[in-house]
C-alpha cells in the first residue's frame, strides 16, 4: 500500500509548491490580502511593502493576491527575480506587458517613456497597471533609488501605476536609507509566522485539500510539536510534517502521532544541525 492510499489522499499535503489551493489563509496573511487589495483598489497609492521572513509564504500570499485580482481591472506584471539593474527590470516589465522583446541598446529613459506610453494604454482601457517585485531585497539601493523615476508615470489626477515590493525583512532596512523611496511607501505589511491555533488549522487545511475527508491526521500533541520545531514558519513545518507522514507511514502507525514526529526531528539534528527546540 502506498503512502497516498496508506493515509486516504488523493495527492501529497506538504509538498514545496506554489500551488494555491493549498493557501491557508490565517489572520496575518488575511490581513496582508485586505491591505494589497486595498492598496490597488485606491488607484491613488504609487507603492506598497510586504515583508516577511523566510519561508513565511510571501511568494504564494502575493499569487493568490494577483489571482483575486480581476483581469479587467487590473494589468499585472510580476517579477520572480529582482536582481537586475533598473533598466534591465523595466525591459522585463516591458516584455511582459506588451510581448514583445527590448531593444538592448534602448537607454533607460526610453524604457522609462516607453512603460509609460503602455500604462496609458493600459488606463484608456479603464484598468490599473501593478507592477511586482518579488525578492526585492536583493535589488542593489541604486535601483530601488531608481524606482523614484517611474512616479512620472502618474499625472495629476490620472495614476496609471502601483508598484509592491515584496522580501525579506532587510528589505526594510534598505527602504528607510532611501528617502526618495522611503516617503512615497504607503501601505507596509509583514508577515510573521503562525501561531500554535494557525498552524493546527494550517496543517489541517492542507491535509483535507490533499483529499482526506477530516484532515485529522496528526494528533494535537504531534502538531503542536512541529510547531514548536518548526518556530510556526509554514515552509518548516511543511518539511517536518512531509518527513513525518512518511516517516509514520514507513513504520505503520495508526496517525502521525509524537513518536514520528520526534524521530524526524532527531533526524535533522543530526543531519542538519536544527537548534534544539
Amino acid at each position: 500500500m502506498d503512502l497516498l492510499e496508506y493515509w486516504n489522499l488523493q495527492e501529497k499535503p506538504f509538498e514545496p509548491t506554489w500551488d494555491t489551493r493549498f493557501f491557508f489563509q490565517s489572520r496575518d496573511h488575511d490581513e496582508a490580502l485586505n491591505r494589497l487589495s486595498f492598496l490597488v483598489g485606491e488607484q491613488t497609492m504609487l507603492f506598497g511593502m510586504m515583508t516577511g521572513e523566510i519561508g513565511c509564504g510571501k511568494t504564494l500570499t502575493r499569487a493568490v493576491f494577483t489571482q483575486r485580482l480581476d483581469p479587467r481591472r487590473f494589468a499585472v506584471v510580476t517579477l520572480e527575480n529582482s536582481s537586475f539593474t533598473f533598466t534591465e527590470l523595466i525591459g522585463l516589465a516591458l516584455e511582459d506587458l506588451d510581448g514583445n522583446p527590448t531593444d538592448a541598446a534602448q537607454t533607460k529613459y526610453g524604457r522609462v517613456e516607453r512603460l509609460k506610453k503602455a500604462a496609458e494604454r493600459v488606463h484608456a482601457e479603464r484598468r490599473h497597471l501593478v507592477l511586482i517585485f518579488d525578492e526585492a531585497q536583493e535589488m542593489a539601493a541604486t535601483t530601488l533609488n531608481e524606482l523614484k523615476l517611474l512616479t512620472n508615470l502618474n499625472q495629476p489626477g490620472k495614476h496609471y501605476l502601483t508598484i509592491i515590493l515584496v522580501g525579506q525583512p532587510e528589505l526594510r532596512g534598505v527602504v528607510a536609507k532611501l528617502p526618495a523611496i522611503n516617503q512615497r511607501i504607503s501601505l507596509r505589511f509583514h508577515l510573521n509566522s503562525l501561531d500554535l491555533e494557525d498552524s493546527i488549522n494550517y496543517m489541517r487545511h492542507r491535509i483535507k485539500v490533499a483529499g482526506h475527508p477530516t484532515g485529522e491526521l496528526f494528533p494535537p500533541d504531534a502538531v503542536e510539536r512541529a510547531f514548536q520545531i518548526s518556530l510556526g514558519v509554514p515552509r518548516e513545518l511543511n518539511r517536518i510534517a512531509k518527513l513525518s507522514l512518511e516517516y509514520a507511514w514507513i513504520k505503520e502507525f495508526e496517525t502521525v502521532n509524537l513518536k514520528a514526529v520526534e524521530a524526524v526531528y532527531r533526524d535533522l539534528q543530526r543531519h542538519q544541525n536544527l537548534p534544539k527546540a
